[in-house]
């Protein structure tokens, strides 16, 4: 056995040695931080961490390692408190808006037991995965009537998140006003979006003004704190009883078939289900996008649907949201050539529809 066998035959048993000692590690920081909840200690102590670093930094003999052997112990603290904050966000869901709105009202029925953690807007949700404060994020992506959400597709694309499952909620879009309040009285009428959408028909008839609000319980909420009966705001039944006010008008969208389809995102890919979804950019030439829908028909893969979405800061270019059905690792070869000809692609994994 020569020097260089022998200098990795010793590494591989150091190796060895310290991956039985960062689970001994591991499992303390376990023990740390159960302790620190318990008695509402803070989680994070950068003194703390500073003091670990000095006093390790002493153990090193040779000072030509010392710096080296610093940058090795930041390395750990990050790896520890990356590890401490997935621990936190165990069984924690986040959703957009107050209780009441329509994610929340999902993420309950999807993860009754969990905690839940409500955010401004949908940006926040994908942060909180992201970041690891929640585990998994609930939004709504999708209307039979008013289309899909193009802020969640501009997300999907920006973070490094992946699906876990997709859930449809029908949705039963009510008029909710004051108590005092009749049909004829409202003015102004309060919403999201696309609940105002779904709605345009019935508050065209009813001759009001609209004012768009970042989610439908928010627009409730506010409706009941200004208690004017000439406000009112769409959301579901359920708004009524949480801020004490009157449903005016029950079923109001276009359609009663209104049903809102559902993404749980998370950090870790799932794999498992009978549809995966992709977003990519093409080349910009000509017959581009075709080349990629000609490459799914000639592997056999059912396209279920295909949008399209401005590249920020790109004017006129667009990428592609595309859902097929089939379990990824079949589809692999498939992948691989349409990736030949996309300027990029992000596989957003495999899920089911309509199971956890």
């Amino acid at each position: 056995m020569n020097k260089l066998e022998n200098a990795r035959k010793t590494i591989n048993q150091i190796d060895q040695e310290m991956a039985a000692l960062y689970e001994k590690r591991m499992n303390a920081v376990q023990e740390v931080l159960a302790y620190k909840k318990e008695n509402g200690l803070p989680v994070f102590d950068a003194s703390r961490e500073q003091e670990v670093i000095e006093r390790n930094l002493e153990h090193i003999q040779n000072p030509d390692y010392k710096l080296f052997y610093k940058d090795f112990l930041h390395h750990v603290m990050e790896n520890s408190k990356d590890y401490q904050k997935t621990l936190l966000s165990e069984d924690v869901v986040a959703y957009a808006g107050v209780q009441g709105a329509f994610s929340q009202i999902m993420a309950q029925r999807l993860y009754p037991e969990n905690r839940k953690l409500n955010l401004k807007n949908f940006d926040e949700v994908f942060k909180s995965v992201v970041e690891k404060k929640a585990q998994y994020g609930v939004i709504p992506f999708e209307n039979t009537n008013s289309g899909s959400v193009g802020e969640v597709l501009d997300a999907l694309l920006e973070y490094p998140v992946y699906i876990q499952g997709i859930y449809d909620l029908k949705v039963e879009q009510c008029l909710l006003g004051t108590m005092d309040a009749t049909l004829k009285d409202i003015e102004w009428v309060y919403s999201k979006d696309q609940a105002l959408w779904q709605a345009k028909d019935f508050l065209k008839e009813l001759g009001v003004q609209t004012v768009s609000y970042p989610n439908t319980a928010m627009a409730a909420q506010y409706v009941a704190s200004e208690q004017d009966k000439t406000k009112a705001a769409i959301g579901a039944k359920e708004n009524a009883q949480l801020y004490g006010l009157k449903v005016l008008a029950s079923q109001i969208e276009a359609h009663t078939e209104n049903t809102t389809r559902f993404l749980v995102i998370g950090l870790e890919p799932r794999n498992k289900g009978d549809r995966f979804s992709v977003i990519l950019s093409v080349k910009h030439q000509s017959g581009s996008l075709a080349r990629i829908i000609e490459i799914i028909a000639r592997y056999h893969i059912n396209m279920e649907s295909i949008q399209s979405r401005p590249i920020k800061g790109k004017p006129f270019e667009y990428f592609f949201f595309i859902e097929m059905d089939g379990d990824l690792n079949n589809a692999q070869a498939c992948l691989k050539d349409i990736e030949k000809n996309c300027e990029s692609l992000k596989v957003l994994g495999t899920y089911a529809l309509g199971g956890k």
